[in-house]
């Protein structure tokens, strides 16, 4: 025979009494003792994210202008639409990969070729090839191959002119004087 376990009745919860004033006071205190100042130098040397944003709360403090203007600066940089921003890549190289079957619909298929020709990575080849000076999406190290071979075929293009103006036509490309 089982045992039947006696259950305690459900009852609703009692409310939470009002904090008094007294403990709204001390935790109000409490979170204003945590608060960073720059010119507290305990507050320094935690943590490199805790030092960021003390230099950036001291650079406002010391320079409200330039501070102000950075920040607007930042708001008109975020309502410009993507569409009208320079030379922003209208799609990734993946993406152009995966729906074309050819390259030469790219708008500059020459140096988007040349970039994966080379074994770069076809996001990374399609920036350099709408002329984006990115050389450090390959790699920070100056020494890597792959990230000097990218600047020769960048700087080849570049001193050629390539994305000085872009053709309509198909029948302006100088076929013999692409960069390999």
């Amino acid at each position: 025979m089982m045992k039947r376990l006696h259950r305690r009745p459900i009852t609703a919860i009692a409310p939470l009494r009002d904090v008094s004033l007294a403990a709204k006071t001390k935790v109000h205190k409490d979170l204003n003792s945590m608060a960073l100042d720059y010119k507290n130098p305990n507050d320094w040397g935690k943590s490199p994210l805790t030092d960021r944003a003390l230099r950036l709360e001291q650079f406002k403090a010391e320079n409200p202008e330039q501070w102000a203007s950075m920040i607007s600066a930042d708001i008109e940089a975020l309502d410009t639409p993507l569409e009208e921003s320079e030379n922003y890549p209208p799609f990734t190289g993946t993406e152009f990969l995966a729906t074309h079957s050819t390259i030469d619909d790219h708008p500059y298929s020459a140096a988007f070729g040349q970039f994966l020709g080379n074994g770069i990575d076809p996001d990374i080849a399609n920036t350099l090839a709408f002329g984006e000076n990115r050389f450090d999406l390959i790699s920070d190290d100056f020494d890597d191959p792959v990230r000097q071979l990218a600047t020769r075929i960048y700087s080849r293009f570049e001193d050629m002119g390539y994305w000085d103006e872009v053709s309509d036509y198909d029948d302006d490309i100088d076929c013999d004087n692409i960069p390999y």
